[in-house]
């Protein structure tokens, strides 16, 4: 099968031969992250739609795609809509859509992937489609398998262990910590079904992934802090970590018939709470507490992404360079573009693998707000204009995730509108930058401290202001964001992102990111220190749109780069570097 229309006929056969009268599609795979496996790209074979977050529903006569904001224009860029309808999901959530749908009084059933809807997941499913209730039906096939002919097979990389200095903490130390609170609780064992806790809890890294370093697996503690590893992967017996894999997990949990279970309903997988139920065991939900443990950084760990920061920053410095001086950007992609900054970042000695897919876009590919340059369907750097450069890296010490905005082409001045939208959006975050707040305020204050300078002038964005950054982990890690939605406070040792922008359709993105860590300021107050350590391009700003107070925020930030990245340049680069950081 190679298009949209064959691909849905097939499956609605099968639906139909199975008594389903539609069927629920994820984008997630059993672990609920934000990369999957190329395997597990179901939602992309089936509907063309590579994003990294959506969902589909398929109906007898009629079939739709629901994702955010960020990727409105992408969803109608690679969906067939003569078989798909497209919605923004805040706009038409799928509840909505179903609600609208002319079916009669009856019921229905809707068939979904139990490996892939988590059962906090499986409660916010819709109890109606029209007039008919829904019964939803849990598949433990998933039913585009035996239809993806030419599916890729499974993969999986070299698992690897920091070491205490750089983790901060020896495993055994984290699992008897988090086996105290399983006592707390009452509960015999837990069930961790959040991959990047599971990797965290074991100083362990993997490479299951392009951009996370993973391995894919779940554990199981118990309340004397043995730890029991659920993986494919046979690699950590050699660590001395007892590993068993997902064939042997039924007969292993029918032993433990009786014993109360501690799981977090918002990861754990709807056909994994069956198996434990069916083995006897009695489900204690809770909220995973190493999730807030994780994401409060420990020194070392700080240490590291300080560390990372500056080897970030010379990479960042020798790809600006280049492109300024070297590239010959008229005959350049976007793609290209990607590749080259990748290689400037793995020379050095200590680079793991990019964070996530590098989005490079120039002009108005820089306003579709998660952009995915294809090689071959992407753009040259011809003329002038914006390139919006999202990216990032895992390092042996750190993680990174940075955008700048430069502007290419043309030897003329930049036009007024590009400066002032880009001033006011660097406004925004210096504000947020600078913040000093009660320990109690929660992140979607700050984020109306970020956006008040854009509001001031009409101006907005639509995806959220920050999000948390793992420690050589998953590159968006929670539990809190600076969104207009979160009402969590911030903890001292919490490393987010502070990235405002603004974006005008059909000519060009503006995004000015850096990672930030909060740290304590005077008594019941917090505050930011910014770890990216590389210059804004000033050719973008206007220090008219900025007050005195942004501007000598600006300086020094960009004097301490200067001061930080200078020793380890040569004289030409020295040269080049002090003129990117002048005063504003």
């Amino acid at each position: 099968m190679t298009n949209t229309k064959e691909k849905l006929t097939a499956l609605r056969a099968d639906l139909l031969a199975s008594g389903l009268d539609g069927f629920y599609l994820t984008r997630a795979d059993m672990f609920q992250g934000e990369e999957v496996r190329p395997p597990d790209e179901f939602l992309c074979w089936l509907t063309g739609f590579s994003g990294s977050a959506g969902a589909a529903l398929v109906l007898a006569s009629k079939a739709a795609v629901f994702s955010d904001s960020r990727y409105t224009l992408q969803m109608h860029r690679q969906i067939d809509l003569s078989q798909f309808e497209a919605f923004d999901s805040s706009e038409m959530p799928l509840e909505h859509y179903m609600a609208a749908a002319d079916y009669s009084a009856g019921s229905v059933k809707i068939g979904y992937d139990s490996w892939a809807v988590t059962v906090s997941g499986r409660g916010k499913l819709p109890k109606r489609l029209g007039a008919a209730d829904v019964e939803w039906t849990a598949l433990y096939t998933h039913p585009l398998a035996s239809l993806w002919t030419d599916r890729p097979d499974y993969q999986t990389g070299p698992v690897f262990f920091l070491d205490d200095k750089t983790a901060g903490q020896p495993a055994a130390q984290k699992r008897a910590q988090a086996a105290s609170q399983l006592t707390d609780a009452g509960c015999d064992y837990q069930l961790i079904s959040h991959v990047d806790c599971v990797n965290w809890l074991l100083n362990m890294r993997g490479r299951d992934l392009c951009h996370t370093p993973f391995l894919l697996s779940f554990a199981l503690l118990d309340s004397t802090g043995n730890l029991l590893l659920i993986t494919g992967c046979t690699d950590p017996q050699e660590q001395a970590v007892q590993t068993i894999s997902w064939k042997e997990l039924d007969v292993y949990l029918a032993g433990l018939s009786g014993k109360k279970i501690a799981c977090d309903s918002t990861s754990l997988p709807v056909a994994l709470e069956q198996l434990l139920i069916s083995s006897g065991l009695e489900i204690h939900y809770w909220q995973e507490p190493l999730i807030a443990v994780k994401a409060r950084k420990n020194p070392a760990e700080i240490a590291g992404f300080r560390d990372a920061h500056q080897r970030d920053g010379l990479a960042l410095c020798r790809f600006w360079h280049w492109l300024e001086t070297a590239a010959e950007t008229d005959k350049l992609s976007e793609s290209q573009l990607a590749d080259r900054l990748s290689a400037f970042r793995a020379e050095d000695s200590q680079y793991l693998c990019d964070s996530f897919a590098t989005i490079a876009g120039f002009r108005d590919h820089g306003a579709i707000v998660h952009y995915r340059a294809v090689p071959g369907d992407d753009r040259l750097l011809s003329g002038a204009g914006v390139l919006l450069l999202d990216s990032g890296a895992h390092y042996s010490c750190g993680t990174t995730d940075i955008t700048r905005c430069f502007y290419l082409g043309g030897t003329g001045n930049v036009p007024d509108e590009i400066r002032a939208h880009a001033s006011f959006v660097l406004a925004g975050h210096i504000e947020l930058a600078s913040a000093v707040f009660p320990e109690t305020a929660s992140a979607a204050q700050l984020d109306g401290i970020c956006r008040a300078p854009l509001w001031s002038q009409a101006l907005d964005y639509g995806h959220g202001t920050g999000h948390g950054v793992g420690h050589i982990l998953s590159v968006h890690e929670g539990p809190v964001s600076i969104s207009k939605r979160c009402p969590l406070s911030l903890e001292a040792g919490m490393v987010l992102s502070n990235e405002p922008g603004h974006y005008k359709e059909g000519a060009y993105g503006i995004r000015h990111e850096n990672l930030v860590l909060v740290v304590p300021r005077q008594s019941g107050f917090l505050g930011f220190e910014t770890l990216s350590c590389f210059p804004f391009d000033l050719r973008l700003i206007n220090s008219a749109c900025l007050t005195d107070r942004q501007q000598r925020w600006l300086s020094t930030y960009h004097r301490d780069i200067y001061e930080r990245l200078q020793p380890h340049l040569d004289e030409q680069l020295s040269i080049w570097l002090r003129e990117k950081c002048r005063p504003a």
